[in-house]
């Protein structure tokens, strides 16, 4: 057989690229059904309970994006149905990934330009920092300019995004064939996912179960301590998501309830543990699926030591009251290392060195496997482990070491893929720094903290001018912050490699 004959047909490429359409076809129109229900939400809302002044209205602007993001969804499902699926490549399936995710920002983005006239740049500013949980924004008025229908989807996608719209595609259609396992490899973050089934779609499902479970749970919660039953689900979204969205301007800081504080902060750092160590806990009937997992140990060492040094470093901004201080400790920790982004303090009122600490918190973010941002606290260990172990060869070289997390060894390729991934985001913090203080001609302090918050998808952005909104900045540093959100949300390699030259040749 002749090297000719090995190589694909031209008609055979475009075939193998028009299969991608079906999954992102699906996707949009799941998402256009989403907004149709928020729609249809709203207008039973405003039936059955007034609303406050400029969050009335809004269900018909909401109509018309789920028509339009229907019909796209519906058009590119039928273009791409006859692909076999079984024919999913690693590459079209992480071209695929890449797409979703693209596609969801573009018609996330609908009701915003069209509920709330919204520019398409800060449009699609606000759907993706939602779908990515990052929960930075661009609205300066969310009481007075955002209908419930919208506030509605703000939190939805939040939701829709934390678990992760690919693992949701893959749970819903099973059929997808190998490109599911890649599919889902993309997108769920972190180097490792433990005590999951073997099956990709029944693993697909487990996480998605679990994450309605907590979801339901915490809305209940949250009704029966006296939150409207409306904001108790936007807030549910968008805490189990660790997105950060909130109905109100001064977040969660607006209810005034430490009971409400203290039930959020809780639900965060749920969210902000892996979710198979949840779904091990169940299948055993033991909690020690979760208490010997080394990186959950680290997670509640790295909480309660963040929380100690927050609640004694603050306490004279809090009238030296260590209960208010606590209260406010346990909360910021909690929001930050998920990631989450609610507010309840003023963080940049913290003195340097404990602001310091919290920077840090926010470098690490969660565990893997959880929808909180970061680098991770897995990797985090990984690297410790590796320096020790670099550290005892310079003057031991002739000793084997192994890297364990826990007692499980961790294979060499695993280690070097965490290496990879931490170098490539120092790298393009780094570069991002130095273009969003180029473009946006901020001091550098405001740069970082602007790149840090889309990079982790973390919510807060210390060091603002102002307000702790991206609002003031022009369109291309907003462009650029969805591109380092989504960069962050995929952890890098599913989009970076979509730049190199050689993933486009057969």
């Amino acid at each position: 057989m002749t090297a000719v004959a090995h190589r694909r047909s031209p008609s055979s490429r475009r075939r193998g690229y028009r299969g991608i359409a079906r999954p992102v076809g699906i996707v949009v129109l799941g998402l256009g059904v989403a907004i149709l229900l928020c729609s249809i939400v709203g207008f039973v809302l405003d039936l059955v309970h007034p609303a406050r002044p400029g969050q009335e209205g809004g269900g018909f602007a909401l109509l018309i994006a789920s028509v339009i993001t229907g019909l796209f969804g519906l058009a590119l499902y039928l273009w791409g149905r006859d692909h076999r699926s079984a024919h999913v490549s690693r590459r079209e399936a992480t071209l695929a990934v890449a797409a979703i995710w693209a596609a969801a920002g573009i018609f996330g983005a609908l009701p915003f330009v069209i509920g709330a006239g919204m520019s398409p740049i800060d449009a699609l500013f606000e759907s993706v920092s939602g779908l990515t949980t990052t929960g930075a924004t661009v609205i300066t008025d969310i009481e007075g300019s955002m209908s419930r229908p919208l506030l509605l989807w703000r939190s939805l996608i939040q939701w829709l995004g934390g678990m992760g719209i690919v693992v949701l595609f893959v749970a819903v259609f099973p059929n997808v064939g190998v490109g599911g396992k890649h599919m889902f490899r993309g997108e769920v973050p972190g180097a490792a996912a433990e005590g999951l089934r073997p099956r990709i779609a029944e693993t697909s499902f487990t996480l998605w179960k679990l994450y309605a479970a907590f979801t339901a749970i915490l809305a209940i919660v949250l009704y029966a301590l006296d939150m409207d039953p409306f904001e108790a689900v936007c807030h549910a979204f968008t805490t189990m998501s660790t997105g950060g969205f909130s109905t109100r301007d001064a977040s969660i800081a607006a209810f005034e309830s430490p009971a409400i504080e203290y039930t959020v902060a809780i639900f965060m750092f749920i969210g902000t543990v892996n979710y198979g160590l949840y779904y091990g806990a169940l299948r055993t009937g033991s909690f020690r699926a979760i208490t010997n997992n080394a990186e959950f140990r680290a997670f509640v060492f790295i909480c309660a030591l963040a929380i100690v040094v927050l609640t004694f470093g603050n306490m004279g901004t809090h009238d030296f009251d260590v209960l208010k201080s606590f209260r406010f400790a346990f909360f910021t920790v909690g929001t930050t290392i998920s990631s989450t982004g609610f507010g309840v303090d003023d963080y940049m009122a913290y003195p340097e060195p404990v602001l310091a600490a919290l920077i840090i918190v926010m470098f690490i973010g969660g565990c893997a496997g959880s929808t909180a941002g970061g680098i991770k606290i897995e990797r985090i260990l990984l690297m410790t482990k590796q320096a020790g172990a670099q550290i005892n060869r310079f003057f031991r070289p002739n000793v084997v070491r192994v890297v364990r997390l826990g007692r499980r060894p961790v294979p060499p390729e695993v280690v070097a893929d965490v290496a990879a991934f931490f170098i490539v985001y120092m790298l393009t913090l780094g570069l991002g720094i130095m273009l969003f203080s180029l473009v946006e001609a901020v001091p550098l302090p405001t740069a970082f903290g602007a790149m840090l918050t889309c990079l982790s998808n973390m919510g807060p952005a210390p060091f603002h001018l102002e307000a702790d909104n991206f609002a003031a900045y022009g369109g291309f540093a907003k462009l650029f912050s969805i591109f380092a959100m989504l960069l962050g949300r995929l952890e890098f390699f599913t989009l970076l490699s979509l730049l190199v030259p050689e993933f486009w040749k057969h």
